[in-house]
C-alpha cells in the first residue's frame, strides 16, 4: 500500500542540488478525475493503479474521457518513480555510506534528473526515471520492485560506487560469469599463488560450475528469474562428490564453501582494481550492523532456511530503517506545507524547534526562550509531538507492509507465497504494529525524559539524520 499523493508529487533537485517536492497540478487533477476512487484514500493499492497509468500512458484510446490526456498519466508514473529513486538512494546510504565516505546528497545528482516537465526543453536527453518508465513491464514486476533494481545498475550510479569499492554484484553472479581459465590466470599474476592453490581453486571453481550453474540456468529457461541465492547445503554436497569423481579431491562441504567465498572476494577486488576503483570492498550479499540496532546472526547458516532467514534479516532491517526515514521526512514534509501560506518564520521555528528538542535534547522552556517565544506551550502547539510521532508510525506501516510484501516474493516459492496469502495479513500487520510500537514508545518515553538520559532513541537519532542532511546541508 502507499500514499496517493506520490502520483502527483515530484523529488527532485533545485538547481543548487537540494531536494525538494515539487506538486505537478496536471497530475494531480489528472489523479483526482481519472482515479477518484482513490484520490481521498489514506491508503492506495500501488499495482493497480501502475497497470492503469501504465495502459492509458501506452494506449491514449483506452482513456475514460477526451478531456484527459495520456502525458498526465506518463507524470503520475514519474511521481511515483521519483520516491523510489530517492530510496533506494537512502538504502544504499543506510548500508554503505558511512564506511564508505559518502551520503544521499552524492547519489542524488545521479539519479534524480527527473524535470516533471510535460515537454523538456532538452528533447534529447532521456531522464533515467523516463528510461524506467519506457522499460517498465507491469505483468513482469511492480514499479516499486523495477526502479530499486534500475537505479542500483545505473552506470553512473555503479561508476561512483566503484570508485569507492562497492560492486553492486552478488558473489555467486560473480561465480558464475568466470571461467575457471580467467580465475587462473588472476589467481596466477595478480595474487602469485602457487600452482597447486591455483589448481585446487579452479576445481573448485569447475565443481560450482556444474552443479549451481548448471541448475541455475535451467531453472532460468523455465521463467525462475529470482536473483542468485546461496548454494543449499544439497548443492555443496553434490560439489564435494563432483571433486572427487572428477579430481580425486576430497575436501568437506565446508571447505568448498570457505573456498568459494575466498574465490568470489579475489575477483570482487580484482574487478574493482581494473575498473579504477578501491580495494577491499564490500558485496550486497554482506553485512555489518552497528551500534545499538545490531541484530545477531547465526555465524554460518548449517540449511536453505537458516541462510534464507539471515538475508531475509537483514533485507528487513534495511527497509525498516529505510522506510523509516522516509516515513519522517514524508510527515516533515507534510506538517511544512500546512505553514505554506505563512510567513518562512513558522517553517523555520518548526524545523528548529523540532532539532533542538530531538537532537540536542532541550526542555520546551529552553526551546521557548531560543524562538523568542513567550510560553512554552507555544512550542507544545507547534511541535505536536504525540500527533506528529502517529502520523511517522501510520506512514512507517503502510510504507513498510507494502516493502516487505513485495520482498518476501524472494524467500518462498509461488506456491508456498499463495498458501500462506491467506493468513500473511494479519500475521505481518500485527508483527509490524508490534515492532514499530516499540519504536514510537521509545521516542515516547524518551521526551517525558529528554534531559535525563544522552542516550537517543532509534527514532530521534534518524529524525536528526534527516534534519541534518534535508535542511541543513
Amino acid at each position: 500500500m502507499g500514499t496517493a499523493s506520490k502520483y502527483w508529487k515530484l523529488v527532485k533537485l533545485t538547481s543548487s542540488g537540494q531536494r525538494k517536492i515539487s506538486e505537478i497540478p496536471s497530475a494531480k487533477a489528472f489523479f483526482q478525475s481519472a482515479l477518484s476512487e482513490w484520490a481521498t484514500r489514506t491508503e492506495v493499492s500501488d499495482v493497480p493503479i501502475q497497470k492503469q497509468l501504465t495502459q492509458w500512458y501506452r494506449q491514449p484510446s483506452t482513456l475514460p474521457s477526451s478531456d484527459l490526456g495520456s502525458t498526465d498519466a506518463q507524470l503520475c508514473l514519474l511521481c511515483f518513480i521519483s520516491w523510489e529513486i530517492e530510496q533506494t538512494c537512502l538504502y544504499l546510504e543506510a548500508k554503505f555510506g558511512e564506511e564508505h565516505g559518502f551520503s544521499r546528497q552524492d547519489l542524488f545528482p545521479l539519479v534524480l534528473d527527473e524535470s516533471g516537465e510535460i515537454n523538456p526543453k532538452n528533447s534529447d536527453y532521456q531522464s533515467l526515471a523516463r528510461q524506467i518508465l519506457d522499460s517498465f513491464d507491469p505483468q513482469q514486476s511492480s514499479l516499486a520492485t523495477w526502479t530499486n533494481r534500475r537505479v542500483k545498475f545505473h552506470p553512473e550510479l555503479n561508476t561512483f560506487l566503484l570508485e569507492r569499492g562497492i560492486y553492486m554484484v552478488s558473489n555467486w553472479a560473480i561465480l558464475n560469469d568466470t571461467r575457471p581459465k580467467q580465475l587462473e590466470r588472476i589467481l596466477s599474476e595478480v595474487y602469485q599463488l602457487t600452482p597447486v592453490e591455483i589448481q585446487r581453486s579452479s576445481q573448485i571453481l569447475s565443481s560450482y560450475h556444474s552443479i549451481y550453474r548448471s541448475q541455475r540456468l535451467q531453472q532460468r529457461t523455465s521463467g525462475f528469474k529470482r536473483r542468485c541465492q546461496p548454494p543449499t547445503p544439497e548443492q555443496y554436497e553434490q560439489m564435494t562428490r563432483f571433486l572427487k569423481a572428477q579430481f580425486d579431491l576430497s575436501i568437506s562441504t565446508k571447505m568448498v564453501a570457505q573456498t568459494l567465498q575466498e574465490i568470489s572476494t579475489q575477483l570482487r577486488d580484482y574487478r574493482i582494481y581494473v575498473r579504477g576503483g578501491q580495494v577491499p570492498t564490500k558485496s550486497l550479499d554482506d553485512s555489518e550492523l552497528e551500534g545499538s540496532d545490531k541484530l545477531v546472526y547465526p555465524e554460518e547458516p548449517t540449511t536453505e532456511d537458516d541462510s534464507q532467514q539471515v538475508a531475509f534479516l537483514e533485507q528487513y532491517r534495511q527497509q525498516f530503517l529505510t522506510c523509516l526515514d522516509v516515513s519522517l521526512l514524508e510527515v516533515i514534509e507534510q506538517r511544512l506545507s500546512k505553514f505554506k501560506g505563512r510567513s518562512s518564520e513558522k517553517r523555520e521555528q518548526f524545523l528548529k524547534a523540532l532539532s533542538l528538542f530531538h537532537c540536542r535534547g532541550e526542555s520546551m522552556g529552553e526551546i521557548a526562550k531560543q524562538l523568542g517565544l513567550k510560553a512554552q506551550y507555544q512550542v507544545t502547539r507547534l511541535l505536536k509531538l504525540k500527533e506528529f510521532r502517529a502520523d511517522v508510525r501510520q506512514t512507517l506501516l503502510i510504507q513498510l507492509r507494502d516493502r516487505i510484501l513485495e520482498f518476501a516474493k524472494n524467500y518462498t516459492d509461488s506456491q508456498r507465497l499463495k498458501s500462506l496469502d491467506k493468513t500473511l495479513d494479519s500475521q505481518l500487520d500485527e508483527a509490524l504494529n508490534e515492532q514499530i510500537d516499540r519504536v514510537i514508545q521509545e521516542a515516547e518515553s524518551e521526551s517525558h525524559n529528554s534531559q535525563e538520559s544522552s542516550t537517543k532513541s532509534l527514532f530521534s537519532r534518524r529524525l536528526c539524520e534527516q534534519i541534518d542532511c534535508q535542511y541543513k546541508c
